[in-house]
């Protein structure tokens, strides 16, 4: 699929999704508590919008193979959520949001790219890692690299997660579904509320609930939902926890 077609596609849901107000960039977060400046919504994006973008990936990976699509998919919109992670400034274009609801949707290999990208330290898992996550998610290295970063950072209560980092990610996910229709809300939800409950926040266990009434089918928000339910978190958690016991 040549990229042309592509970028008129995503230009459709851009406009579609085009902002009301651009003064509502948020600054750093600092920790649990964090303002934002106040902001006016973006306008949804339309169904018919985000169903032909959704039209033109799937014909792109049936016609050039999925490793080839989805890396070129997600490469320019990584570029902008990987510095809006790294400025703490939620703020995504309608163009990028529209990539990533329907790339999610698509490909769940790009849902947990992001993942990794937001609760893995960039130095630890470089933009080329996410690329290779999203795109060869089947390949033995990729799948090999993932659990190692995963289970370290699961189990190793010594690796924090970078709290402003992921608190970013959320609010550009949550700004990502809240504009989209089903089903292009569901995945956004569903890896806000994972990033939530990865930082032991008590929300996630109600948004991972809102996600799954939305699509009962939707294991992420499943798999966090029941693990929040059974008190079952990230290893750091409990070190933090018996920290302010001390």
């Amino acid at each position: 699929m040549a990229n042309s077609s592509k970028k008129h596609a995503r230009r459709n849901a851009n406009t579609a999704g085009k902002r009301t107000n651009d003064s509502h960039r948020k600054g750093r977060h600092s920790g649990k508590q964090y303002e934002s400046q106040p902001m006016l919504p973006p306008e949804p994006f339309d169904m018919e919008d985000l169903d032909m973008l959704s039209s033109t990936f799937h014909a792109d990976r049936r016609e050039r193979g999925p490793q080839q699509a989805d890396a070129d998919w997600v490469g320019e919109p990584l570029d902008e959520w990987l510095a809006s992670l790294d400025e703490g400034i939620a703020d995504l274009n309608p163009e990028t949001m529209a990539a990533f609801a329907v790339g999610m949707n698509e490909a769940l290999s790009i849902r947990d790219a992001l993942i990794l990208s937001i609760i893995i330290d960039r130095d630890v898992c470089p933009r080329a890692q996410l690329i290779e996550f999203a795109s060869k998610p089947h390949s033995a290295h990729a799948q090999r690299r993932m659990s190692q970063l995963l289970t370290a950072a699961f189990e190793d209560e010594s690796i924090m997660p970078d709290e402003d980092r992921c608190r970013t990610g959320v609010d550009m996910l949550l700004n990502i579904a809240m504009i989209s229709p089903m089903p292009y809300c569901i995945q956004p939800l569903a890896v806000a509320a994972y990033t939530l409950w990865w930082l032991g926040d008590s929300s996630a266990a109600a948004l991972a609930l809102q996600c799954l009434m939305l699509d009962e089918d939707c294991s992420l928000a499943a798999m966090v939902f029941s693990a929040a339910d059974r008190g079952v978190f990230p290893a750091w958690c409990a070190c933090k926890v018996q920290e302010m016991a001390v």
